[in-house]
C-alpha cells in the first residue's frame, strides 16, 4: 500500500514499514506504528522552536512521537527519531489541549522528531486544539507530500521548517531531496500560514555561495524570517568541531544579501534582535503589529 504522508510515497507491504519506520500495514490498513505513544513531552518558550514572530513571550506544549522521513548525519534527536522503543505511554490527543488549557499555555507544538510521519496524531490533536481556541505549531523538515500538506494546511497555524542545505547536501548528508522542502515552503506562504525557516550551519560544509543561493530561494518563495544556527557535534558527526561564532557571522552576512527582512542567529552569543526593515531601528515585539518608530507593519502573529 502507498503511504502519502511524505514525499517518498513508500509502498509498504503487510507487516512492513516505510522509510520512517513509523508507518506500517496491518490487516490491509495503513496505520501509525505507535499512535499516541509520546516519546517526548516538554513545556518550552515558543522562541525555542525557534519562532520569534509568533506569540513571542509565551510557552508552548511540545510533544513528539518516534520517526523521521530523513536520515541526517547530524541529527540532534536520533535516539527517538531513528529508532523504535516499546512502552512509551499512550496519550489521547484530547489530553494535550486539556493540559494546555489547565496550565494557560496558548499553543501545541509538534516537534523534536518529524511530525509529518505521525500526522494522524497531529491532525487529531490539532482539530481538538482549534475547537478550544489553541494555536498549533509544526516544527518540521518540510518533506511533505502534496496530499499531506493539503490535509495539514487548514489545521496548523505556524511552521518552522528546516532548510538544511542545497540539493547535494540533502542527497549526501540527509539521504533526501531539497525539492519537496522548497515546494512546501512555497505552498505554506501562498496559503498564508505563519512560517519561519531554520538552517543549521556546519562549518566546512556550508559556505557563502550555498547560503546566498538558499536565501534567494527563500526570498522568491515569500519567506520573511530566517534563523541561522550553530552546529554542535552529534550522532554521526560527533567528531566535527562546533561551528564558530565568526563563521556564523559570515554566513549571516551572506544571508542578509537575500533581502529577507528578519535574520536571526541561533545557539550563539550574538545578539538576536528584531530590527524594523524600513527604518532599521531595534524594536521589541510590536503589540499592535507595527514598528513603534515608523509604523511599518512587522510580519508576525503577536496576540
Amino acid at each position: 500500500m502507498i503511504c502519502d504522508f511524505c514525499y517518498r510515497h513508500c509502498d509498504i507491504s503487510e507487516g512492513g514499514y516505510g522509510y520512517c519506520q513509523s508507518r506500517t500495514v496491518r490487516s490491509g490498513h495503513l496505520e501509525d506504528r505507535s499512535y499516541g505513544e509520546l516519546a517526548a513531552v516538554a513545556i518550552d518558550p515558543v522562541e525555542k522552536k525557534p519562532l520569534h514572530h509568533f506569540l513571542p513571550g509565551t510557552r508552548t506544549l511540545s510533544v513528539a512521537m518516534e520517526g523521521c522521513s530523513l536520515s541526517c548525519a547530524f541529527c540532534q534527536n536520533h535516539e527517538i527519531a531513528r529508532s523504535h522503543h516499546e512502552g512509551f505511554p499512550f496519550t489521547p490527543p484530547e489530553k494535550l489541549s486539556e493540559y494546555a488549557i489547565a496550565h494557560s499555555i496558548p499553543s501545541l507544538s509538534f516537534t523534536y522528531t518529524e511530525p509529518i510521519v505521525w500526522q494522524d496524531y497531529v491532525m487529531a490533536a490539532s482539530m481538538i486544539a482549534r475547537k478550544r481556541r489553541l494555536k498549533t505549531i509544526m516544527v518540521t523538515n518540510g518533506t511533505f507530500s502534496e496530499e499531506a500538506l493539503g490535509r495539514l494546511l487548514p489545521l496548523i497555524d505556524a511552521y518552522n521548517i528546516d532548510l538544511k542545505g542545497d540539493d547535494g547536501f540533502y542527497r549526501d548528508i540527509c539521504k533526501g531531496s531539497i525539492a519537496p522542502v522548497l515546494d512546501g515552503i512555497a505552498r505554506i506562504t501562498e496559503y498564508g500560514s505563519h512560517l519561519e525557516v531554520t538552517t543549521l550551519i556546519i562549518e566546512g560544509i556550508h559556505d557563502e555561495g550555498m547560503i546566498r543561493a538558499l536565501g534567494r530561494a527563500l526570498r522568491e518563495r515569500g519567506v520573511h524570517v530566517w534563523h541561522l544556527t550553530r552546529f554542535f557535534p552529534a550522532y554521526r558527526m560527533a567528531d566535527r568541531k562546533p561551528t564558530s561564532e565568526d563563521f556564523l557571522r559570515r554566513m549571516i552576512e551572506a544571508a542578509e544579501e537575500s533581502g529577507i527582512e528578519f535574520i536571526y542567529p541561533g545557539n550563539s552569543r550574538m545578539r538576536s534582535m528584531m530590527r524594523c526593515p524600513s527604518c532599521g531601528k531595534e524594536i521589541a515585539a510590536p503589540e499592535d503589529g507595527g514598528c513603534p518608530h515608523c509604523g511599518t507593519s512587522i510580519y508576525g502573529v503577536w496576540h
